[in-house]
């Protein structure tokens, strides 16, 4: 174990930041925090020889209107341990929870600012955004969630209007099946999986869809009038704050 301690603090920079911003000393701090440690072991490509990660001695600090708002994702948040952080220039905020065989599940969420978002967002992602950031990363949920497979979610430098590539092949599939096109120029794109599945919501009224081109899901449905591998529902899901919600339902249940 002492080797692999040596070899950590080779190649990474670590920092810690107190609560005047002087820089402490506190050798082992890096190795102490055990959701730090899963997070490196589980997100295996985050850090680069030569990377510089700085802790940071802030409190986590929810308002009252998020806690009103999401009231099951914030008492998740609450039960989190929570660290913020620095790595390479890029400010996050990593939550961490026990699962029932001792293992550490968690999300590292990026800090961003509001200046960094190309779109108008729902007030409600933007008061997520508020209090804590976007998911970047999430890792050891044993059980099945939305966040499977995510490459990021809510991030709001990530988000993008419509259908992107995915134009030509929608228009292709309601020509060949007698569809409707629906007019997604104003679907904003919260969320996007790693073979592509893109998670949206309408920004007229908020309602959340999931596109995909290719899948195996059995929690949505196809939404009426609309070609099988395209514009799907989720089940008992309608607006932006169930899915955030529900979300946060299923990385609770480990508890």
């Amino acid at each position: 174990m002492l080797q692999r301690v040596e070899r950590v603090l080779e190649e990474y920079e670590f920092k810690f930041i107190g609560l005047d911003g002087s820089l402490k000393r506190n050798m082992g701090m890096e190795i102490e925090n055990r959701d730090f440690e899963a997070l490196k072991e589980e997100v295996t490509w985050l850090l680069r020889p030569g990377s510089r990660v700085s802790f940071k001695e802030e409190a986590l600090r929810l308002s009252e209107e998020f806690m009103l708002v999401f009231p099951v994702l914030a008492a998740l948040v609450q039960k989190a341990r929570a660290t913020y952080l620095e790595i390479d220039g890029v400010d996050y905020l990593l939550l961490g929870w026990d699962n029932n065989n001792g293992s550490v599940r968690g999300w590292l969420n990026r800090l961003e600012d509001p200046e960094s978002h190309p779109y108008e967002l729902l007030a409600e992602h933007e008061l997520l955004l508020r209090n804590v950031g976007g998911i970047k990363e999430n890792f050891n949920l044993f059980s099945e969630s939305l966040s499977d497979n995510q490459e990021w979610m809510f991030l709001g430098s990530e988000c993008s209007l419509g259908l992107g590539d995915y134009e030509d092949y929608y228009e292709m599939m309601c020509e060949d099946a007698g569809f409707d096109q629906i007019d997604s120029s104003d679907y904003l794109v919260f969320a996007e999986e790693a073979n592509g599945a893109r998670t949206m919501y309408d920004r007229r009224d908020g309602k959340v869809y999931l596109f995909s081109h290719d899948h195996s899901f059995d929690h949505v449905e196809v939404l009426n009038g609309q070609p099988e591998y395209s514009f799907q529902t989720f089940k008992g899901i309608s607006g932006f704050v169930d899915y955030i919600e529900e979300l946060a339902l299923q990385w609770g249940r480990d508890d």
